[in-house]
């Protein structure tokens, strides 16, 4: 992954549309932040590869699959990449996007992971592969 400053030219190949967040975190509770202390809502676009969709996923899940992911409406998946982000750095997610295809071959977590995969897909359609389903 290329990282592009703010000084630098536009990436040749056109990227596909920003998906609007679901969530701004810190002010889903009224107990997060007071209302008074709110000076600016941050909004962030990462060009995310689809290994680092479903790393983030996989990340955000922290193990607990008590939902199936066939059925976790897109709105949801969306809502648990973006906690990754909020909570981990990209740099993190582009490191571990790096090895997270090699766990579809390990028979414990591989029908795991190809879920996690067909979920960041529905939920993240833009030229989405079929492979891994």
């Amino acid at each position: 992954m290329t990282i592009i400053s703010r000084t630098e030219a536009p990436p040749k190949a056109a990227l596909p549309a920003a998906v609007p967040t679901s969530y701004v975190f810190g002010a889903s509770d009224a107990d997060d932040v007071l209302t008074d202390d709110v000076r600016a809502v941050v909004t962030l676009k990462v060009a995310m590869s689809r290994d680092m969709l479903a790393s983030a996923l996989d990340l955000a899940m922290r193990g607990a699959y008590d939902e199936n992911l066939d059925t976790m409406p897109a709105e949801e998946v969306r809502h648990r990449v973006e906690l990754s982000l909020h909570m981990e750095s990209p740099w993190t997610l582009m490191r571990d996007a790096e090895l997270f295809p090699d766990m579809l071959d390990d028979p414990t977590v591989g029908h795991l992971v190809r879920a996690e995969y067909r979920a960041v897909d529905r939920a993240y359609p833009y030229l989405a592969p079929k492979e891994n389903s």
